[in-house]
């Protein structure tokens, strides 16, 4: 059997970079679907216009107040999506100490309480065509940590331990709901923010050797998104070249 998405309808959140673009495109060679990405600019991505008629881009920027409200009615008259990917999420860095509360409030917001929201409202659809899948975008810092990571870490931990509770919500009606926690990516943002040197240290802690590949985590999610699926459900898949092995 191989992997097929035709006819079928993707929601990838956070996907007009990075591992979100990434993730999208994989659906979007692995058959004739259609994909809406949502993302923080007003502006739809430039890539997307290599897709006319495949790609919708819908602004929605998940630490506003007004969200839910647009997501509900954006989804009210539209037909039930098959997969949903929370791929979302932002990140800020500071010591324990002096950790802005307005700071960890919105990473919490966008990082867990939104594919928590977005999930309930997609899976409500799912139910009523008993088929869905899933998948949240977690993180190795949900499953170890290092300094200045706190609301992180806390965020993506409690996706991780949400992931089976929905599982479970959700089993009954053929909806199957995994995460996927990569390790060390090489996308533009790390290159910017580590620069030529730190991606050679950060390479050097992984086991394999090397930082990993968009495509590597893409993978992953197209599969637990797809038909060969069937049985995995509420399971968090580590990628990570070994990294929190050591």
């Amino acid at each position: 059997m191989q992997i097929n998405f035709d006819g079928q309808r993707v929601l990838v959140t956070g996907g007009s970079r990075g591992i979100g673009k990434e993730i999208a495109l994989a659906f979007l060679n692995a058959g004739n679907c259609g994909v809406v990405i949502t993302g923080k600019s007003d502006k739809s991505p430039e890539w997307i216009n290599e897709f006319v008629g495949r790609v919708e881009y819908l602004p929605l920027d998940l630490s506003s107040d007004g969200w839910i409200n647009q997501l509900e009615k954006e989804i009210e008259n539209r037909d039930a999506f098959d997969v949903c990917v929370n791929n979302a999420g932002i990140n800020s860095i500071h010591l324990l100490p002096e950790f802005p509360a307005e700071k960890v409030d919105e990473i919490l917001r966008v990082n867990l309480h939104a594919p928590i929201v977005i999930s309930g409202i997609i899976a409500r659809k799912m139910q009523t065509k008993q088929y869905g899948r899933i998948v949240n975008i977690s993180s190795i810092f949900g499953v170890v940590t290092k300094s200045m990571r706190s609301a992180y870490t806390a965020s993506k931990s409690g996706l991780i331990g949400v992931t089976k509770t929905m599982a479970l919500d959700l089993a009954k009606d053929n909806i199957l709901v995994n995460a996927v926690s990569p390790g060390f990516i090489d996308t533009q943002l790390t290159r910017d923010v580590l620069g030529e040197e730190g991606m050679k240290e950060m390479a050097a802690r992984v086991p394999m050797g090397r930082l990993g590949d968009v495509k590597e985590i893409a993978i992953q999610v197209v599969f637990l998104s797809s038909g060969l699926n069937t049985y995995m459900t509420g399971q968090n898949v580590i990628v990570d070249g070994g990294f929190v092995c050591e």
